[in-house]
């Protein structure tokens, strides 16, 4: 394993899964009636057939794109209908939420920490044990934050590949046969019902909020002015100027405005190695794990200095939400769920929500590609593991990619 991917280990508690199978059949059931109701699931028999096929005695990591809050709930529905037990790599900070009941219950429905940005150990060696094990499957998110792109898969982390390789290469050491599977699963939302209405509404309580006026305006350039009006460069609003000029100057402003954020932490704490030719997202969560490690000890500094470091985290995070703004995704004629989507993270960013919701009853389409079987990368992942993972990531990102776009 590549030292990059893997630097030390996790100072702040690794929780791992504790399945309990009368809380997760109740929670199963419930949410097979929630997602009937608001985001019903359409999964073809052909694509079930895909998982169900796998050999029971192989290692198998289902491996998804991550654009929505939905995405982890049609996972437990997809346990339902298979009849495997799934184990979830979770982020660590969804365990703290309801001072540690929400976490009680992630343990139980089989999911496990992981503290993105600081190389846990912990987590990646239960993860390699959990595919060594067989019988079931390893659910991983390898985009690692919630894009709301529901048409375009952001770029993968290796850390599916690596794990996969991994518990291959130890079992083998006394099983020659061995072996484990990347499985692609693609997931997509379509509004059941036009939304016209409601993004009308939506987008006119975020311009009143930012004191903007924009009646004879399409949506599209309506959501234009607000992110110019967030990313304060009003100079961009110019009717006779085309849109997509309009949306690529704001890509721009969207990407230094995140990086501002992210350089104004970094100069604060110059004792974090961070390589600035690394991502945006992944430096900001290396400084996110440090600062959040800061927190554990807390009598190592002032309330004061505390509420410095919580601010600081925040700015992080804001910056990281900022990734995901992707101004040219409206460009042209965009879908209702585009414009959706969009609306979606401008609400989270004027109105400060936690988790921003749909604007309607969905259909949630799943799609589940061939099985790459990972043993045949074992002597080239000897030689190259940096390389080879890359590889295969951004290979399993196309397939899934080419899965939404087949679909519907």
């Amino acid at each position: 394993m590549a030292s990059t991917d893997f630097p030390h280990n996790s100072a702040i508690g690794f929780r791992p899964a504790k399945h309990c199978r009368w809380i997760i059949g109740t929670v199963q059931f419930w949410n097979a009636l929630d997602l009937a109701w608001h985001n019903r699931l359409n999964l073809e028999a052909r694509d079930l057939e895909i998982l169900k096929s796998i050999p029971k005695d192989s290692g198998l990591i289902l491996a998804a794109n991550h654009s929505d809050e939905m995405d982890p709930r049609i996972f437990i529905e997809l346990a339902r209908r298979s009849h495997l037990r799934f184990t979830y790599m979770i982020n660590s900070e969804a365990f703290e939420q309801g001072h540690g009941l929400y976490g009680w219950l992630l343990q139980r429905l089989g999911d496990f920490s992981v503290e993105r940005g600081g190389g846990d150990q912990a987590a990646r060696r239960y993860a390699v044990d959990i595919v060594k094990k067989g019988h079931g499957a390893l659910v991983m998110f390898p985009e690692g934050e919630i894009s709301y792109l529901n048409d375009r898969v952001q770029p993968f982390k290796t850390g599916a590949v690596h794990m996969g390789l991994q518990a291959i290469t130890e079992t083998r050491k006394t099983d020659a046969s061995w072996t484990a599977y990347l499985l692609p699963v693609a997931i997509k939302y379509y509004y059941r019902k036009p939304i016209k209405l409601i993004l009308g509404k939506k987008i006119r309580a975020i311009e009143k909020r930012l004191l903007i006026h924009a009646n004879f305006f399409t949506f599209q350039e309506k959501i234009i002015r607000i992110m110019a009006k967030i990313l304060k460069r009003q100079e961009l609003i110019n009717r006779t100027q085309r849109i997509s000029e309009q949306l690529t100057r704001l890509k721009e402003q969207a990407r230094l405005a995140q990086a501002a954020l992210l350089s104004r932490v970094e100069t604060k704490y110059p004792q974090v190695q961070i390589n600035p030719k690394a991502q945006l997202v992944d430096r900001a969560q290396k400084m996110i794990y440090f600062l959040r490690e800061k927190l554990n000890r807390k009598k190592l500094f002032s309330h004061e200095a505390g509420i410095q470091l919580q601010d600081n985290i925040k700015d992080l995070k804001e910056s990281i939400q900022m990734a995901g703004w992707q101004p040219e995704y409206i460009d042209l004629t965009p879908s209702e769920e585009r414009l959706a989507e969009t609306v979606m993270k401008l609400e989270r960013e004027v109105f400060k929500l936690k988790k921003p919701h749909p604007l309607g009853n969905r259909n949630a389409f799943v799609r589940i590609g061939p099985p790459l079987d990972l043993s045949r990368y074992v002597e080239p992942y000897q030689k190259d593991p940096s390389t080879l993972s890359h590889q295969i990531a951004e290979e399993l990102r196309n397939k899934i990619q080419s899965l939404i776009e087949n679909m519907k």
